[in-house]
């Protein structure tokens, strides 16, 4: 069954999501990129706030794949309770000091899904060196907000293939990138764990303007409970 994830930036946005039944509470600053992060402050209030109700993620900022400061960045991250730190992977292939780096956070018990964007997707060789690295999933996503949706640069078969090799592999599967309402159906006949929106919560389709309960509650209406 795919579950639906929501983004967003504040303790009220937070408290939206929560009211309208979704299932991941993603923490992310759009302002800041593709996969901008929160301050760990805010990212600590907002998990509080949901207290455990449901899984929470966080993004762990627009950060070059061989940035020494990752794993730090990275273990900071999960200091704030969330259940899941999203990594970017900000090239075609992962590097060797990418995939050190989250094997030393793996081996500390912190649960990382490592985000491919669709503009750098390049199948089996971006993800394959990933698989043994100990993370708990991966989630394709576009890193250019405002242009193509994922859809228009990943065929929907590849996607599928995606998923089922995800699923093979026994590591969680989602979904993202400027997906529209009109994608939910489709998507849905992939069967990834979740599909992941921003842009199609908020109003005028905007990811930097605030989250419309109206938008988000028909959302959450296509995809089953």
């Amino acid at each position: 069954m795919t579950g639906m994830l929501a983004s967003v930036v504040s303790v009220a946005e937070a408290e939206i999501a929560l009211k309208h039944g979704v299932d991941i509470i993603d923490l992310k600053n759009p302002h800041a990129g593709a996969l901008g992060a929160l301050d760990t402050t805010t990212v600590t209030k907002i998990v509080r706030s949901i207290n455990r109700a449901i899984l929470t993620s966080a993004t762990s900022g627009d950060v070059a794949p061989d940035d020494p400061q990752l794993l730090e960045i990275i273990t900071q991250m999960a200091a704030t309770g969330v259940d899941i730190v999203k990594v970017g992977l900000f090239e075609t292939r992962p590097t060797a000091h990418f995939m050190a780096t989250l094997k030393k956070a793996a081996a500390q018990k912190i649960k990382l899904v490592v985000v491919i964007f669709a503009e750098n997707y390049r199948g089996s060789e971006s993800y394959a060196p990933l698989l043994m690295t100990g993370i708990s999933g991966i989630m394709l996503d576009t890193k250019n907000k405002t242009s193509k949706h994922l859809r228009d640069l990943i065929h929907d078969k590849d996607l599928g293939e995606f998923v089922r090799i995800m699923i093979r592999q026994q590591l969680l599967t989602g979904l993202a990138g400027s997906l529209r309402y009109t994608d939910v159906a489709r998507l849905l006949m992939l069967n990834p764990d979740y599909l992941g929106f921003r842009g199609a919560l908020c109003s005028d389709n905007n990811r930097i303007r605030e989250i419309d309960p109206g938008k988000l509650k028909r959302i959450r209406k296509a995809i089953p409970r």
